[in-house]
């Protein structure tokens, strides 16, 4: 066993979070992964954010707010088809059920920063906090990868998402 490893277990032993290597943020029976975000132009004003919550078979939450000191505001946001068109809608809270996933991603459910103080910069961390209903919030850090991605550290989809899962459509606000 690697000097690393050995470390990892022993950190994990002793019952301590290892965000960095897992990309896993906890609190109640929600688990958050992979956050991650696209980068915006210079000038740009709104920017998005993505991730995976999961919630153990004891129990599910939902998800009530979200928060960072990058953006005025966050909203949730989901799309929906109409006539063929998708758009985006902003939401006020999102279901997680028991023993249940939710992939936030590109063309679905999404964290729509709004009024950013700064360019979203490939390569930075954004700090975001989620509120829960039950589990309160959760602060993660995202990465913010490069613009027009499509999932996080230069994958095409979620890692957590299944094959195929991405909705195609034209995107309207």
């Amino acid at each position: 066993m690697s000097l690393r490893a050995l470390l990892l277990a022993a950190f994990l032993g002793a019952g301590f979070v290892v965000a960095a290597e897992a990309h896993e943020y906890k609190a109640g029976t929600v688990t958050v992964s992979h956050p991650w975000a696209r980068a915006t132009p210079p000038g740009a004003k709104v920017g998005a954010a993505y991730f995976a919550a999961e919630a153990s078979k004891a129990g599910g939450d939902t998800l009530i707010g979200a928060k960072s000191d990058v953006a005025g505001r966050v909203e949730l946001h989901t799309h929906i088809e109409e006539r063929g068109v998708v758009k985006m809608r902003q939401i006020e809270k999102i279901e997680v059920a028991a023993g249940k996933s939710l992939i936030f991603q590109p063309s679905g459910l999404h964290l729509m920063l709004m009024d950013l103080k700064a360019p979203l910069k490939e390569g930075d961390i954004l700090p975001i906090t989620l509120v829960f209903e039950k589990a309160g919030e959760i602060k993660m850090e995202a990465t913010i990868e490069k613009i027009g991605a499509r999932g996080p550290h230069g994958m095409d989809h979620h890692p957590n998402a299944p094959a195929g899962s991405a909705k195609k459509g034209h995107h309207h606000h």
